[in-house]
């Protein structure tokens, strides 16, 4: 068994989108450390006997801010009356959901959309609601290939990667659902007129050894059509860079 390393690829986006203006080496760590030592002197004041009473007050206020083991949204307060209040973002078993307009990556999920549903596919949320029925997820699909268009990735059963439209779907009503209709957040890459939609999901059985077999049992068949030489290449790159995350 092989865990997903996508938080560490996300952890290493949030150090990358720091705005350093250009000061690394010596400003910019010199900065880090004033802060937090900072934050620990605050917090250390906060706990002394002689702290203010009108302080103190405030110290639950500021845990919810700034304390890394409780979080303003770890317990999102659901609406108790019967008329949907809508909200951008919705934390769910330390999963993060949001709508597209407040995060793109959040809102980018694989689904169920009805409970007869026999496969999921993929969508964006618009549209996140609270009230006393629950959370509701207001989700958009991505539109399918057009007709006569190929999805490389057919060829690979044991990859989960899928070929969609660039575009979403034209819906005259949103698909709307709960969380156990959610399979996993995805990743989606558009080049051209398509778009790569990745499962996330964190864990994955015996992946690299299908991914492995899987290119192996095409490779022939793909060599020996020049078209999809181009679409060979690309998918065979994804597997075996795939397939070496996991290791």
């Amino acid at each position: 068994m092989s865990w997903w390393t996508f938080p560490f690829e996300r952890l290493i986006g949030v150090l990358q989108r720091i705005n350093t203006n250009n000061k690394i080496g010596g400003p910019l760590e010199q900065t880090i450390l004033e802060s937090y030592s900072k934050g620990a002197n605050l917090r250390r004041w906060l706990r002394r006997s002689d702290c203010p009473e009108v302080i103190r007050q405030f110290k639950v206020l500021f845990d919810k801010a700034f304390s890394s083991h409780i979080h303003a949204d770890s317990e999102p307060r659901l609406n108790s009356g019967p008329l949907p209040v809508e909200v951008a973002h919705y934390r769910h078993d330390g999963v993060n959901f949001s709508r597209a307009k407040t995060h793109m990556g959040n809102s980018l999920i694989l689904y169920y959309p009805t409970p007869t549903s026999a496969s999921p596919i993929a969508g964006s949320i618009q549209k996140i609601t609270t009230s006393n029925q629950g959370v509701r997820l207001h989700v958009q699909r991505q539109a399918s290939l057009e007709p006569g268009q190929r999805d490389p990735f057919m060829r690979y059963p044991s990859f989960p990667a899928k070929t969609y439209s660039a575009e979403m779907q034209h819906m005259s009503h949103l698909d709307i659902i709960g969380f156990p209709s959610v399979v996993t957040h995805v990743a989606r890459y558009e080049f051209k007129d398509r778009a790569v939609i990745m499962d996330l999901s964190r864990v994955r059985v015996n992946l690299t050894s299908n991914i492995l077999s899987d290119s192996v049992a095409n490779r022939s068949n793909l060599y020996t059509n020049h078209s999809t030489t181009d679409e060979y290449v690309q998918v065979h790159r994804i597997n075996m860079r795939c397939a070496w995350m996991l290791m």
